[in-house]
């Protein structure tokens, strides 16, 4: 922690050039656009069929998103929100009492906090569907899921066919510790790589590293790991004899998938019985993964021509009868807040979480969220950026895709600055952060 008892400035777009502001400027715009586009070809369709009340829906929502759209361009102030989703009243609260990082003005898109600018779009996006008579529980992102899940399969059958070589030969943990060692370090890589599909990053486009899906490839990969705490996490997953995971998914589609297929070699080396996974609650950040689209990807496995993946696929809907695979959501997922105010916002969740024996967090969003989205010393131990947030023993898994990162040792930075300018955002650099309780 720094020496006055204060964490740096958050991120903001209040810095002309930073990733924050080129984000805020750039890709949210293109973001809404693509919703937007997406809700005018409804409106076509419905006017074709003459359905007259679900055109004149559908242009309520346009009307919504393209006020919104505009307001975030020009740098006007975040307006309140007005559905009647549980947590309009933290949502407004956090709007309310938000600091402009430039003037005492009310907080807007490139002076507020660049955590709480970007949750706040694809919270509106949210309430403008919410908020019409017909498009209540449309999720416009949808397509773009289930189009990169389906665009992957070719990953996807690759990856079930290890797992499913690998169990075959693999003892359950005990017998043979290493084989099992082995396996788990090669699927927990690719729980961290797999996130390098993160649809919010090519604001919607889909683009995937096809090599990802081959264990070989992770050999490469291997020294792009710049923190690798892969040995704590094996520790305390192998030794501490709680039977309880958690994840806190990111993305659906492949990365979901090679999540689940982690979580599943888990349960078959005896390392747990039950994985608790937490989604989201509401379409968010482009890609990230709701209850439903954990279904439907299971579904998809269970209809494929490939029997590895079909029969995962069985398994894997097998489990969430069973509830070895727990789905769970909550609200605090889709807030602006971090999560060193989780304790006081949602107790709840935080009780809940302490009773796993480790708290896998997948990808870049829920890292900003671990260490506050804030302008860390990169040598500063991550313990420190958690603020006071460790329910249980954590590992992130996290390919760098926003300007912060800590736990770095000195002078790291400066070398890979000279390998690439773009080394906190372009998605080619990882870490596997592992914090747990000391004394």
């Amino acid at each position: 922690m720094s020496a006055d008892g204060e964490r740096p400035e958050p991120l903001s777009g209040k810095d002309e050039g930073s990733f924050a502001y080129l984000t805020i400027r750039d890709r949210l715009p293109v973001i809404l656009t693509k919703v937007i586009d997406l809700v005018h070809r409804r409106a076509s369709a419905f006017l074709k069929e003459n359905q007259q009340e679900q055109t004149e829906d559908s242009k309520l929502v346009i009307a919504k998103l393209s006020k919104l759209r505009y307001e975030m361009k020009t740098n006007k102030p975040l307006m309140l929100m007005e559905d009647d989703r549980p947590d309009v009243r933290i949502w407004n609260a956090t709007i309310n009492n938000s600091k402009s990082l430039v003037d005492e003005d009310k907080v807007a898109s490139f002076t507020g906090a660049w955590l709480i600018v970007e949750c706040y779009m694809y919270r509106k996006i949210y309430e403008a569907f919410a908020l019409s008579e017909l498009h209540q529980s449309f999720d416009p992102f949808q397509g773009q899921k289930e189009a990169s899940f389906k665009g992957l399969q070719d990953s996807a059958i690759s990856l079930a066919e290890f797992l499913h070589h690998s169990m075959d030969n693999s003892p359950v943990a005990g017998d043979d510790g290493n084989n099992v060692k082995n396996t788990f370090d090669t699927l927990l890589q690719f729980c961290l790589w797999g996130n390098r599909c993160d649809l919010s990053i090519s604001s919607g486009e889909i683009t995937a590293d096809h090599g990802a899906g081959h264990t070989s490839h992770l050999q490469h990969m291997k020294e792009n790991i710049i923190v690798d705490n892969s040995q704590d996490v094996w520790d305390v997953t192998h030794n501490n004899k709680n039977t309880r995971i958690d994840f806190i998914l990111d993305n659906s589609g492949f990365e979901l998938f090679t999540d689940l297929c982690f979580a599943e070699f888990l349960l078959h080396a005896n390392l747990a019985k039950v994985i608790h996974l937490h989604t989201k609650q509401i379409p968010w950040f482009v890609s990230d993964a709701s209850v439903k689209d954990v279904h439907w990807m299971a579904e998809q496995m269970k209809s494929s021509s490939n029997k590895c993946l079909s029969q995962l696929g069985s398994r894997w809907l097998q489990h969430f009868q069973d509830g070895s695979f727990l789905l769970q959501s909550h609200q605090f997922w889709t807030l602006a807040q971090d999560f060193s105010q989780m304790k006081s916002i949602a107790p709840d969740l935080y009780e809940d979480l302490s009773q796993a024996k480790i708290i896998f967090f997948k990808g870049d969003l829920n890292y900003r969220k671990l260490v506050g989205d804030r302008k860390w010393p990169h040598t500063t131990h991550f313990t420190d950026a958690l603020w006071g947030f460790l329910p249980a023993p954590l590992c992130s898994l996290r390919t760098l895709k926003a300007d912060v990162q800590v736990g770095l040792s000195p002078g790291q930075d400066d070398h890979l600055e000279a390998i690439s300018k773009e080394w906190m955002t372009s998605g080619s650099y990882a870490v596997i952060q592992y914090a747990h309780h000391t004394g």
